[in-house]
């Protein structure tokens, strides 16, 4: 009878584990690809302005974990002559797929209308009710006529 010794036996145990874990792991990565665990958002560009700029629509693109459900603030800003035109927009009940999604969000104008001439720069927030994870973006938009 041959006896085994604790070397050979922990080597052996060490690499069926590998070959165990090696082929679960692309499994683990696909689902980890598919089913974001952070949020992600981006407001697109361009924007269409709406009645003569007392709001703009948006296209909010956004993703985060499958089964939850999330919100989003975005704030757009657009140096005029004479001051800043400034609107923000809420929208909630957001259902979360785990992949990409696209939302329209409709921001009004507080005290001066955007307009199609300059540049408008967007600020938004994507969370989750579930964990309350923050996603971010600031980016440069442009506003359309249509």
């Amino acid at each position: 009878m041959k006896k085994f010794s604790g070397g050979k036996t922990l080597a052996v145990v060490a690499v069926a584990g590998g070959a165990i874990l090696a082929s679960i792991a692309p499994v683990m990565a696909e689902v980890s690809a598919q089913s974001p665990s952070a949020g992600a958002i981006r407001a697109e560009s361009p924007a269409k302005l709406k009645a003569w700029g007392a709001a703009i629509e948006v296209q909010m693109t956004y993703a985060c974990p499958a089964g939850q459900q999330g919100y989003l603030n975005v704030t757009v800003s657009q140096a005029k002559i004479g001051g800043v035109a400034v609107g923000s927009a809420y929208k909630d009940n957001l259902n979360c797929t785990g992949g990409f999604e696209t939302t329209t969000v409709i921001v009004t104008a507080n005290d001066r209308p955007f307009d199609a001439i300059a540049p408008a720069f967007a600020k938004s927030e994507l969370r989750t009710y579930q964990n309350g994870n923050a996603a971010r973006d600031e980016r440069e938009i442009r506003i359309n006529l249509w």
